[in-house]
Order: C-alpha cells, then sequence, then structure tokens
C-alpha cells in the first residue's frame, strides 16, 4: 500500500493515470450513447418506418453529444495535465470572434440548422419544393439538407442558411379538369364523380375527391379534384396515370377537352 501511494504521489504519474482513467471513462460513455442510438433505429426499423431509420433530431443530438464528449475530455486531460483552461477558454473566445467572421456563412448554416431542428420545420421523408423541383429530404445537418428529386431521382445539397427557397408541399394532388359549357351540369359532376372514384382505384392512391366547381374560364368550366396518396415519390407517376385515366373517361362519354377559341367578327363594307 505504501508503495502505491508513493506511486501516486509522483505528480508524473498521477497526471498519467487520471488522463487514462478519463479517457476510458469518456469511451464508455460513448459506447452508451451508440449503443442507444443504434437501438432506437432498431425499433424504428422492426416498427416498419419507411421514412429513415434516423430521424433528424435523433441525429442532430448524436452528433452534439459525441462533440461534446471528446470537448469535455480534451479539456480535462489539460487541466490534469496543468493547463490553465480558464485561460485557454478566454483565448479561444477572442479567436472565435475572429475566426466567426471569417465563416459567416457556415455559422448561418448552423444557426438555421438548429431552427429547423428546434421548429420541426421538415423530417426526412417529407416532401419540399426548391425552386421548379419537387423531391424527397433524405438527411440533413446542421449545416446541409439532402433532397432527392422525384422528378429523376438526382439528389441535390442545400445550405441551410437557403431554407427561405425550400417549401414544404402536400402530398395530395390537386387536378384543374376542364369541362365544356355545353355539357349540362347534372352529366359534368356525374362525370368528374365518377372519375374520382375511379382514381382511388389507380395504384399508390388512397382516395380521390371531386371538390366541385372551381372556375368559369373563356373556353370551359373549371372542377377541382384532389387525389390522396400513399407516399410522396408517387406524386408524379399518380398525376400521369390519373390523367390519362381523365382521357379514357372522356373519350368513353364522348367529351371533347375544350380549348381556347376565337371568333372573329367581319362587318361588312358599308357600299357608297
Amino acid at each position: 500500500m505504501d508503495v502505491l501511494l508513493g506511486w501516486w504521489n509522483i505528480p508524473v504519474v498521477r497526471r498519467t493515470v487520471i488522463s487514462i482513467l478519463a479517457v476510458v471513462v469518456a469511451w464508455l460513455l460513448y459506447l452508451l450513447v451508440r449503443k442507444i442510438h443504434r437501438k432506437k433505429n432498431l425499433k424504428r426499423a422492426a416498427a416498419g418506418d419507411e421514412r429513415a431509420q434516423v430521424t433528424s433530431v435523433q441525429a442532430v443530438i448524436y452528433d452534439t453529444i459525441k462533440v461534446s464528449i471528446f470537448a469535455i475530455l480534451i479539456l480535462t486531460i489539460l487541466q490534469v495535465n496543468g493547463v490553465n483552461v480558464t485561460s485557454l477558454v478566454a483565448g479561444l473566445g477572442v479567436a472565435s470572434a475572429v475566426i466567426g467572421l471569417a465563416l459567416q456563412d457556415f455559422l448561418k448554416d448552423i444557426i438555421m440548422g438548429v431552427h429547423i431542428m428546434m421548429d420541426d420545420f421538415y423530417q426526412i421523408g417529407d416532401l419540399v419544393q426548391i425552386g421548379e423541383e419537387e423531391g424527397i429530404i433524405e438527411n440533413f445537418n446542421l449545416r446541409t439538407t439532402k433532397i432527392r428529386s422525384i422528378m429523376d431521382g438526382d439528389m441535390i445539397s442545400i445550405c441551410n442558411r437557403n431554407l427561405d427557397r425550400i417549401i414544404k408541399t402536400s402530398t395530395e394532388v390537386y387536378i384543374h379538369q376542364p369541362m365544356p359549357y355545353d355539357i349540362p351540369s347534372d352529366r359534368a359532376e356525374a362525370v368528374m364523380n365518377e372519375i374520382a372514384d375511379r382514381a382511388a382505384e389507380v395504384d399508390g392512391v388512397v382516395s380521390g375527391k371531386m371538390l366541385g366547381l372551381n372556375a368559369f374560364n373563356n373556353s370551359s368550366i373549371d372542377y377541382l379534384l384532389k387525389i390522396e396518396i400513399e407516399k410522396p415519390e408517387l406524386k408524379l407517376r399518380t398525376r400521369r396515370d390519373v390523367l390519362a385515366m381523365i382521357r379514357r373517361v372522356y373519350e368513353a362519354e364522348g367529351i371533347h377537352v375544350p380549348f381556347d377559341q376565337l371568333d372573329v367578327h367581319v362587318k361588312e363594307p358599308v357600299k357608297m
């Protein structure tokens, strides 16, 4: 026992032992966090969650904990080995202010990433629109958001500071369907209700509903259809399939899709 106390009183030995213990404790904490993280992923997969194995918030929290464990470990080892951590942190604060000016865009991405997480603006698997492109949120972290286009499958990566360019869109498909003026209203509504019922039979469609008359156009009456789909990535395909079905119904009913027409009235010249 006296030998152990003698070794412990040697500063180099004491600092080395404490540093090793700090590393071991940090490693065990990391393994525990990783185990919990993977366990949650397995539960989601077993439950048949098709959106993603890792939710956005869970991924960010996991990354934050990992960085925090590493940072605390470094500060602990420095403190044990005689480095004045308080002065170091103060010095880092001044340096961070200088670096922050040079990394404004990077910091904007981080801040906006935190806002996305806290406000639950979107989740992995949501359908969003960026410009003229629609896509599925594949993944996002504190800096970037990755979107897979439903048009061609391309992967789009956008910085979080450009969040104002992203619009979270509905997974419902709305179709504006023209109907000729010469079709009686009773028949027109019957045809549109039939289309709504047959839309529900299209692969990937949950339900179809005719919402009613939407507008009086120059050459046609506009009816609005709402199609609810199973998965966001089926939106474009569902629209194509429903439009093809509508054309077949129109052909069977002898209805011609109206188009803009121009009547020209020629006035006879006055005979002198």
